[in-house]
């Protein structure tokens, strides 16, 4: 492939306006990606998803999981909260490395231990690139069949936080 056939990787003048005056915020644009009806712009602290004509922003810090699936041609995520989504993109460039490395630099702290019955909690401690001087935001999510519901994964899963937090939360 020549690098003449390349796409374009300078972000779209008329996309980044669109998304200032929707969201009335700026910054500067480290990835864009594009597919049917999406655009999403990502910046250092944040990413913004347009589908039709509807913004939003979500902090990096907010990412619990996701990721690229080239097979689907998928970029999806979970949130700490819970919810999830998922754009077709067609166009995506170099979202997915910058996704992975922004998510990553969230992340203070990363733990993981195995809860009987099976699977694992996982416990993190995530900055917001947003704030110059951010507090740890700390969670604790279940994978591998796991269950937060279970009492007992969410007495282990407290127990560990707070052995965690008594160590790095300053």
């Amino acid at each position: 492939m020549s690098f003449l056939s390349r796409t374009k990787s300078r972000p779209d003048a008329a996309v980044i306006a669109d998304h200032h005056r929707a969201t009335g915020t700026t910054g500067r644009v480290l990835a864009t990606a594009s597919g049917p009806k999406v655009e999403i712009l990502a910046f250092a602290d944040r990413f913004a998803v347009r589908v039709g004509d509807d913004w939003r922003e979500v902090g990096w810090h907010q990412v619990q999981t996701g990721g690229w699936k080239a097979e689907r041609d998928e970029m999806h995520w979970r949130l700490t909260d819970g919810s999830k989504d998922a754009v077709q993109l067609t166009e995506p460039r170099s979202l997915p490395t910058v996704f992975r490395e922004r998510v990553q630099a969230t992340i203070a702290v990363e733990d993981r231990f195995d809860v009987p019955g099976g699977g694992a909690v996982v416990l993190t401690a995530r900055r917001d690139l947003s704030q110059r001087q951010p507090t740890l935001i700390w969670t604790a999510f279940a994978v591998r069949g796991a269950r937060m519901e279970d009492p007992q994964v969410k007495a282990l899963a407290e127990e560990a936080l707070a052995r965690l937090r008594a160590d790095y939360d300053f």
